[in-house]
């Protein structure tokens, strides 16, 4: 089985990954420090400041400060939303996957799954905006005892790359576990 184009697709949503025994474990989203510092923190801190300076600094009320203020409270909601953003994906990818032996093994904490041609009654995307320039791609799979497993979940500024990839991600585990020859 071929998974250098599974992996580079993962590398490019940040889903961390390992390969073991001619397979793939997919994990918890990847933890990148410099986008959580420069997306979340520091558009927060930014906004924070700037109300403090504005509280602190000025002495009576003109228009430019309405302006600012504004700004403030914009630079405050984007990095609080690229913080939701980013639980978000956490949470979507945060059990293991093993992709190998055509099947795919969930481990959760109370038990693990094996799902395969014989125990996956259907496969699932969704793919959803968050904002304007946002969207959120879900894959999820049903097995045969209706039990809902999500296996990626990940986000992008391009509705066609969330849809394209969700597709070619149901058309590998088709693939991974035999139900597609």
């Amino acid at each position: 089985m071929n998974l250098s184009v599974l992996e580079s697709k993962l590398h490019r949503h940040k889903i961390s990954f390992s390969k073991e025994n001619e397979g793939i474990i997919i994990g918890k989203a990847k933890n990148d420090p410099i986008s959580y510092i420069g997306l979340v923190i520091m558009p927060i801190v930014f906004g924070i400041g700037i109300i403090i300076f504005l509280f602190f600094g000025v002495n009576g009320f003109r228009i430019e400060m309405a302006h600012i203020s504004a700004a403030a409270l914009f630079l405050i909601g984007l990095g609080s939303f690229n913080q939701w953003k980013r639980k978000r994906k956490k949470l979507a990818n945060s059990f293991l996957k093993v992709f190998k032996d055509n099947k795919i093994i969930i481990q959760t904490p109370e038990q693990d799954f094996q799902l395969d041609k014989n125990s996956i009654l259907d496969i699932r995307i969704s793919n959803k905006p968050l904002d304007k320039e946002n969207y959120e791609g879900n894959l999820f799979i049903i097995d045969n005892e209706n039990r809902i497993h999500h296996i990626l979940g990940f986000h992008d500024e391009n509705e066609k790359y969330v849809e394209d990839d969700l597709k070619w991600f149901v058309d590998f585990i088709l693939s991974q576990t035999g139900l597609k020859k």
